[in-house]
């Protein structure tokens, strides 16, 4: 079969290191965001399966391209602030908006169509177009398509309309009818996912009963141990890290819900009592020196619209005075032919002796899968799909527990409660100093992984969906 990728962002078909960041501004993400990198797994399995896969984005490097798909544009988010604000600001009224929306509309509806006649895929998955009004032209451009088309669609719902982390106030009464009719929209040529049990609850409430998927990692892609041990040695070399530094790395990109503050606070603790620690031999034989690190590695990027967080974040690692190494710039979202690295999974991981995950709110959270799959300790803040879809599979884990302070601190980063990264640190360490206790805490994580989030159980999904789509298709022939 052929099935269409369509997203707002998503990562490279083909990689080469030079024009990684072409035509992107450097706090974009890229190609690196979680959605993307799910659409990349998709991909990569269904190929495998035999079927032929393009990808619609925004970006240059998508099998088919349409610049119109970024959300982060003048264009959108004019849009946006017009349909979802306090007020009308930049139309006269109701009407003028909606006629402007119904001409972006159209517009993309064009582009959209003439990709469908090129393609001619007998499936479709759009992933978050169909549940997070961030682009509603987008949205409703593909759902007007797809209706006309009859063309089987699988919507896969990462983020969705009611969850805690987005609020939308629409303005006027069309802009409260988009979210009532595309947020999901219902027709019998869409077949919902989604990707935790937070969000199956919630659609149900709407009438939509959705299939749960979790996210998935490629376990299998782990590096061999000897692989492993040369591609950690040289990514250390490259960037000044000592055998015997410990690295506490952050994957995710720095944005307010992912709590980035607090992996400096606890950096800070860790270092602290590996002062009193000089001379124990860590989990890989390496011994804590005064020379020794604790080195915080941010492999996740920024995004402009949210420029002034990070700079409050950075300002206060320095007051902090913990020694940090920003890396985002040299995230790629895979490998290249010319020898690159993909530096999340499972590459970059390879620099770290912890993972560190403290978000507040995830759709899923791909990111701790990725830390199993890599064999490293995990810190995690326990949002809300944590506790319900991972937790309950056994894993173990440093916690943050999953309270923050009602009264942030001076430049408005979050708090936690007395005590809770001091204990968190104290894990932290016993751990990086107990080789038996390291060893048996990341095999138990990856085995768990792969036995509940690998590719397996994504790929009876994606035959479950193929199937559904092949007898719509047939029947829409038929005619």
């Amino acid at each position: 079969m052929k099935a269409l990728l369509i997203h707002f962002r998503s990562p490279p078909s083909r990689w080469k290191r030079h024009d990684r960041l072409a035509g992107l501004n450097s706090t974009d993400s890229a190609g690196t965001d979680g959605v993307s990198l799910q659409l990349m797994e998709r991909r990569n399995l269904m190929e495998v399966m035999g079927h032929q896969v393009a990808i619609c984005s925004a970006y240059a490097w998508a099998d088919y391209p349409v610049p119109a798909l970024e959300f982060d544009s003048e264009a959108v988010t004019k849009m946006m602030r017009n349909l979802f604000g306090q007020e009308i600001v930049d139309f006269s009224g109701e009407d003028e908006l909606r006629k402007a929306f119904d001409s972006s509309c159209r517009e993309m509806k064009q582009e959209l169509m003439e990709i469908i006649e090129s393609f001619g895929p007998d499936v479709i998955f759009a992933h978050n177009m169909m549940s997070l009004p961030v682009h509603p032209v987008a949205t409703v451009a593909l759902a007007e398509l797809l209706r006309e088309t009859g063309i089987p669609c699988a919507a896969v719902h990462h983020d969705i309309l009611s969850e805690g982390a987005y609020k939308f106030t629409p303005t006027c009464d069309f802009a409260r009818k988009i979210l009532e009719d595309y947020y999901p929209p219902a027709m019998s040529n869409l077949n919902h996912w989604t990707i935790n049990s937070r969000n199956h609850r919630e659609l149900k409430k709407r009438g939509i009963d959705a299939v749960v998927m979790h996210d998935v990692v490629d376990f299998d892609a782990v590096l061999e141990p000897a692989e492993r041990a040369a591609v950690r040695s040289s990514l250390r070399e490259k960037y000044g890290i000592r055998p015997d530094d410990i690295v506490l790395f952050v994957g995710a990109r720095i944005v307010p819900n992912k709590q980035t503050e607090l992996t400096g606070h606890l950096n800070a603790a860790v270092k602290e009592l590996c002062r009193d620690r000089l001379g124990s031999k860590l989990y890989n034989g390496e011994v804590l020196s005064r020379d020794s690190r604790v080195l915080l590695v941010l492999g996740g990027r920024p995004e402009r619209a949210f420029s002034e967080y990070r700079d409050k974040l950075l300002s206060l690692f320095d007051t902090l005075k913990i020694d940090w190494m920003y890396l985002g710039d040299e995230v790629s979202p895979r490998w290249g032919d010319d020898g690159t690295f993909y530096p999340l999974y499972p590459d970059m991981y390879n620099l770290a002796d912890f993972s560190l995950y403290p978000s507040v709110w995830e759709g899923f959270g791909s990111l701790v899968l990725k830390t199993f799959a890599s064999r490293l300790p995990l810190v995690v803040f326990e949002y809300p799909v944590y506790k319900e879809d991972i937790a309950p599979k056994g894993v173990r884990v440093v916690s943050l527990g999953d309270t923050v302070l009602d009264k942030k601190d001076t430049a408005g980063l979050v708090r936690l409660p007395p005590g809770v990264i001091e204990k968190a640190a104290g894990e932290v360490v016993a751990l990086l100093t107990d080789s038996e206790l390291y060893r048996s805490t990341t095999e138990h994580n990856y085995a768990l992984g792969k036995k509940y989030f690998s590719l397996d159980t994504l790929r009876d999904h994606l035959n479950s969906v193929l199937r559904w789509a092949g007898t719509e298709w047939v029947q829409d022939r038929k005619l």
